[in-house]
Order: C-alpha cells, then sequence, then structure tokens
C-alpha cells in the first residue's frame, strides 16, 4: 500500500483528492488530508474508506514530522512560502514531495541531496506552472525535429470560467486561495522582446498589457507573469529574441484591477485596525485623495480615463459602494479587499 499526504485541503486541492480517492482501490492507495481546518478535510474527505481527515499545524514540528514519516509521497498543497520546511523533512526522512508552485530557492538547495537519495522533489506541476510546461515543451520538440527555428515564444495561460458559468461582470471566479489573487502580479515581471529585456513594474502591469483573440470564445487580456527569463534555458530557447509567459482574464479585468492598483488596496505590507468601525464605502473613500463630490465621482476624478461603466458594474458587484460592514478588526488593505 503507498500511504500519500496531502497537506493543505483549500480551493485547489477538490479534483486532485477527489482523483485520488476515486483510483484509490484499483491502485492500493491510502489518503490522508491534513489541514489547520479539520471540518474542511473532512468535507473533501467526504468518509471515502480510503481516505483520512487529520487536523494538521504546519508550525507544530514534532507533529509534522512524525506524520511525514508515515508517508511515502507527500504533496503539499500549502501557500507556496511554506513549501520549505515540509520539503527539508521529505529528504531528511527519504519521502517523496510534490508541490504546484513554482521552483524555490529552498527547493533548489535541497536539490543535491534529494537526488543522492533519489527522491523526487517534484514542482511547477499544477496548471500553471505545469501544464503549460507540457503543451509548450510538445510544440518546442515538434518544431525542432522538423527543423524549424524558435525565434519568438508566447504563452499565456487563465484559470477562465467556463462561459456556460460565465455569470458576473469579471468574468472571473475564485479556484484558489482568494488572498493570492489579490496579491497576483505584485513585483516587477520580466521579459525578453526582440532582443531587449523589458521590465512592468507592478503599477504598471495592469494597464501594459495585450489582447487574446480566441476563436469561437472572443476577446481576453493578457499582463506579463514576473519571470519569463529563467524559462529559456528550461525550454532550450537559448537564442529566442522574444520570450514571454502571461497570464489570461476576461476582457475588461485588467482595467478594472487597476482601480485597486491605484488606490493601494492589493497593500499587503500595512496594517489597518479598528475596521470592523468601517464599511466598504468608507474604506474606500479613505484612499482616495480630497476632492468634492460624492465616492464615484471622486473614484472617477482619481482613474481618469481608466474608468467607464463597465468598471463601475464591476465595482458595484463587489458591494464596494454599500454600506456592508467590514467584519475583521484588522488587516493590511489586501486582506480587507
Amino acid at each position: 500500500m503507498v500511504k500519500i499526504l496531502i497537506i493543505g485541503a483549500g480551493r485547489s486541492t477538490v479534483s486532485l483528492i477527489d482523483y485520488l480517492l476515486k483510483n484509490s482501490a484499483a491502485n492500493d492507495w491510502k489518503i490522508t488530508v491534513a489541514d489547520v481546518d479539520i471540518k474542511l478535510a473532512e468535507e473533501k474527505v467526504a468518509n471515502h474508506p480510503n481516505g483520512k481527515a487529520m487536523s494538521f499545524d504546519i508550525k507544530n514540528e514534532e507533529k509534522r514530522r512524525l506524520v511525514i514519516i508515515e508517508h511515502d509521497l507527500i504533496i503539499s498543497m500549502l501557500p507556496a512560502f511554506m513549501h520549505g520546511d515540509v520539503a527539508r523533512d521529505c529528504v531528511e526522512f527519504g519521502k517523496h514531495i510534490a508541490t504546484a508552485s513554482y521552483v524555490s530557492a529552498d527547493m533548489k538547495a535541497l536539490d543535491n541531496e534529494a537526488k543522492k537519495k533519489n527522491i523526487i522533489l517534484l514542482n511547477e506541476c499544477g496548471l500553471d506552472p505545469g501544464i503549460d510546461h507540457a503543451s509548450a515543451m510538445k510544440l518546442i520538440d515538434e518544431i525542432k525535429h522538423q527543423g524549424g527555428e524558435i525565434l519568438s515564444f508566447k504563452s499565456y495561460c487563465g484559470g477562465l470560467v467556463a462561459p456556460e458559468s460565465n455569470d458576473n461582470p469579471w468574468g472571473y471566479k475564485f479556484s484558489w486561495n482568494p488572498r493570492n489573487v489579490i496579491l497576483a502580479g505584485q513585483g516587477t515581471a520580466q521579459y525578453l522582446n526582440d532582443g531587449e529585456l523589458k521590465f512592468i513594474p507592478y503599477n504598471r502591469l495592469y494597464t501594459q498589457n495585450d489582447f487574446i483573440e480566441m476563436d469561437g470564445y472572443g476577446k481576453f487580456d493578457a499582463y506579463a507573469n514576473r519571470d519569463s527569463i529563467s524559462y529559456i534555458d528550461s525550454y532550450g530557447l537559448q537564442s529566442i529574441k522574444t520570450m514571454v509567459r502571461g497570464t489570461l482574464r476576461q476582457y475588461g479585468y485588467c482595467k478594472a484591477w487597476n482601480v485597486f492598483v491605484k488606490l493601494g488596496l492589493t497593500d499587503d505590507t500595512s496594517m489597518i485596525t479598528n475596521t470592523d468601525k468601517l464599511t466598504y464605502t468608507s474604506l474606500l473613500a479613505s484612499f482616495l485623495p480630497p476632492a468634492k463630490g460624492n465616492l464615484k465621482e471622486r473614484l472617477k476624478t482619481l482613474m481618469g480615463t481608466g474608468w467607464d461603466s463597465e468598471i463601475e458594474k464591476q465595482m458595484d458587484y463587489l458591494e464596494l459602494f454599500s454600506d456592508k460592514k467590514i467584519t475583521i478588526s484588522q488587516g493590511t488593505p489586501a486582506h480587507l479587499l
């Protein structure tokens, strides 16, 4: 029997847990789903005979190590910054680990020791990064096999809403941690364009974007990912002139999201206290410079040409112009959003 431990039972794990449980009997798998929220883990396991839910705090080093040593494969679905401790335990105890996150400095540091112990450290095996790598390499290898030369490579990917379920003005629904959506794109994006290294700082990311037209599905926004350059070697494209990896969103998403960026509502570094005394309307107002007019008029003045009726609908949908109370007592702007 192969014992598989899944750490984290959030939104991104639904299909993974369902797949493993459905195939557990045929493959002689025993699945443990561990999360700090035991009820969430229990919901995912749903009393399956080959599944077990467990309360699990990643900061409890003693229990973490005891649980890891009891399993053969560890799948960490934690936030990326939490993988390090799990990975170090896995290498120490000779356990394979898989994550959907980008390869971090922590993972790279463990590479040599893992190879010596014949342990797999499998990263970037989600949708993006993951499936996009597989589809990219299929095309790249086919072109090279036919004697072709690749001068420009552009790859865009996004967790888009199925057309039949696209029923809100943002054209987006949470399929992963909402906090990660709020923080997406922070940092400086870098890519190669006609042989020239280009940078897009966060404050311009959602305005300096492309538009992608897909047959049968219409137009989409596309903005650059944080690091396209590091994949030049990984993809074997050392002679490439243009290299861009990016994210897809519904057309109009970027222009609306830029409102939050310009206001400062995606900041995750400063703490605001006594927020349970605020409404979302008063929170928005507090981030606007002094001016005459109602909230929408002031916001329109701030955004200038970056405001239109569609953006107003998107903000209305989020109830940001309502008297809805904020229910937490403190948090960063990003947390409150």
